[in-house]
């Protein structure tokens, strides 16, 4: 067990092995705090690695796989489509 003493700002030293790492901190409860280190996806991204997105990615690539591609004429796209 490492005992730190936390500043007058709440700061705390961590061991050199953090050094230049994102970490993040929960409090798990009263007077406990967890510290981990790791790579944190952004609010934001979070659904690119979910499972449902993985599967929706990996079904477009294998229909990409089996379709040409084709060049989109966007101005001639909703001309059957008029009244």
């Amino acid at each position: 067990m490492d005992v730190r003493k936390v500043s007058s700002k709440s700061q705390i030293t961590l061991p050199k092995e953090f050094a230049g790492k994102l970490v993040s901190i929960e409090k798990l409860s009263n007077g406990v705090l967890q510290i981990k280190s790791g790579e944190f996806i952004p609010d934001s991204e979070k659904v690119f690695h979910t499972e449902k997105f993985n599967k929706k990615l990996k079904a477009f690539d294998e229909w990409i796989d089996n379709h040409d591609l084709h060049e989109t004429d966007i101005e001639n796209t909703n001309q059957g489509n008029k009244s």
